[in-house]
């Protein structure tokens, strides 16, 4: 069966471990979700740059997969990112297979990061690829479960 469960999950791009995916996992490639992943509310954190920056340096290919057809050239031109799907209908498995063709790796040497369990960690885990979750602590959803489970727990007032 498939699963929604990613391999890790992390509250940020920035928290991930290069030196555990490169040398315990053997990860060789990272393909990132865009919006809410690299990028929130139109911006890219320090953070997340020093990581592709980091990545980078340590011999990682990086790549994009998004169902975005407005991923940001500037950004991307920025990041120096060449290797691109825009509107790639995740979580078909598909666009990971054919974007880990294009990275020139095994998709078991490839790391999918992204914030969304259907698109990206569904998808991921389908094509065989090692799932990172990002939770995006910002999201609506993620405030609503707090809020339930906060209301379950007899906290009826929450600002």
């Amino acid at each position: 069966m498939i699963s929604f469960t990613p391999k890790e999950t992390y509250r940020r791009v920035s928290d991930i471990s290069l030196d555990y995916l490169i040398n315990d996992i053997n990860i060789k490639g990272l393909i990132f979700d865009f919006d809410g992943t690299l990028i929130s509310k139109r911006k890219i954190s320090i953070e997340t740059l020093n990581f592709i920056k980091k990545a980078k340096e340590s011999g990682l290919k990086i790549s994009i997969l998004s169902n975005n057809i407005y991923v940001s050239n500037t950004i991307l031109k920025a990041l120096n990112i060449t290797t691109t799907k825009k509107f790639a209908l995740k979580p078909l498995k598909k666009p990971f297979l054919d974007m880990a063709k294009r990275m020139k790796l095994s998709p078991n040497k490839i790391a999918v990061i992204g914030n969304n369990r259907i698109s990206d960690i569904l998808g991921a885990n389908h094509a065989g690829l090692y799932s990172i979750y990002i939770q995006n602590m910002d999201s609506i959803l993620f405030k609503n479960k707090i809020k339930n489970k906060l209301k379950n727990i007899g906290i009826k007032h929450i600002d």
